[in-house]
């Protein structure tokens, strides 16, 4: 289903609004770490991007870089998903680091803050990930359970896409 917020002074606009600020800045922090942990410039990335997984940031297990000829072999191996990819090589001891880093290391949240800060119980068994995404003024919403709540106002999908779209092109 899909929702927006637009009150402000409301518990759970404050609450929804600092958890995905939060978010936003965790995958600024992730990338630099990410740089400075890696060494290696890098085009593209294996992974999942966004907030609709587990740990609600981008999640990274391996990378193309630019300038391969320089990647430590010790650390990376080929990979085999991707063509000019490089995963961390999991029978060394600097590649098993890497993984951990890349698993473990990184700034995240966890999918049950959303149902946390909505007051909700944590889904049992097959749903989706919930979305907050703030635009404006405005948060939007997407998640399975049907909100009670008086300051989220059920939408349309056509009009949450629109909001989005709006959001994202003043950005």
């Amino acid at each position: 289903m899909y929702y927006k917020i637009v009150n402000k002074e409301s518990e759970v606009y404050q609450k929804l609004h600092h958890m995905r600020s939060e978010e936003l800045q965790f995958e600024k922090d992730n990338k630099k770490a990410i740089e400075e942990k890696v060494g290696l410039k890098w085009q593209l990335f294996l992974g999942r991007i966004g907030q609709q997984n587990f740990g609600r940031v981008t999640t990274y297990s391996g990378f193309v870089f630019k300038e391969p000829e320089k990647v430590d072999l010790n650390i990376w191996k080929k990979s085999k998903q991707i063509e000019n990819g490089f995963v961390p090589n999991l029978r060394t001891k600097a590649g098993r680091e890497m993984d951990k880093f890349l698993r473990n290391g990184l700034k995240r949240h966890w999918y049950g803050d959303v149902y946390d800060n909505l007051g909700l119980e944590h889904p049992g068994g097959r749903f989706t990930f919930p979305f907050v995404s703030i635009c404006g003024k405005v948060i939007l919403l997407m998640i399975d359970d049907e909100l009670t709540d008086a300051n989220i106002i059920e939408i349309t999908k056509t009009e949450f896409t629109q909001i989005l779209e709006k959001a994202h092109k003043s950005n």
